[in-house]
């Protein structure tokens, strides 16, 4: 029996002396603990809730699990994959003897690289406008805006942009 696992029916004529326990002051003290019960109700499922709540976070295996557990609990065929990213191009000094053709107009033809490389920023070789992409199979049955309410909730603050794909 855990801490907050109390047996409120059994209580009362535990507690209740020898001398007053009968039918009648059992059932009065019954009835005088019922608003006791029910915010112990309360309080369980808001406990459970909230223990729920804090065993997920923004890591993808337990974003998954939360989304599985809510649109497919049976299935689990909901799943996370990163978004398109570009891997930046490294630039060499002159000691490291690593030449590079950068792809300038001027240069084609005077190289034995097959194909240009291109420099990029650094919001080019970031991701390109979606962090990630939860995929939904088609026979789940959702609420879009219950789905991304619940991304909202898990997900890391940063990672503020991803779409929704069913397969």
């Amino acid at each position: 029996m855990a801490l907050f696992d109390i047996d409120y029916g059994a209580l009362v004529p535990q507690m209740l002396p020898v001398k007053l326990r009968n039918a009648v002051m059992t059932a009065w003290l019954q009835c005088l603990i019922t608003p006791v019960k029910w915010l112990y109700g309360l309080f369980s499922v808001n406990r459970t809730a909230n223990l729920y709540l804090l065993a997920h976070d923004g890591q993808v295996c337990y974003l998954e699990a939360a989304l599985n557990d809510t649109f497919d609990n049976t299935g689990r065929g909901i799943y996370i994959t990163d978004g398109p990213f570009r891997d930046p191009l490294f630039l060499y000094t002159v000691p490291e003897a690593k030449p590079l053709w950068l792809g300038r107009v001027s240069e084609e033809g005077t190289t034995t690289y097959p194909d240009p490389e291109w420099l990029y920023t650094d919001a080019e070789t970031y991701t390109f406008g979606v962090c990630f992409i939860i995929h939904v199979p088609s026979t789940v049955v959702f609420d879009t805006a219950h789905l991304r309410a619940l991304a909202d909730k898990y997900r890391l603050p940063g990672r503020s942009n991803y779409t929704i794909v069913t397969f």
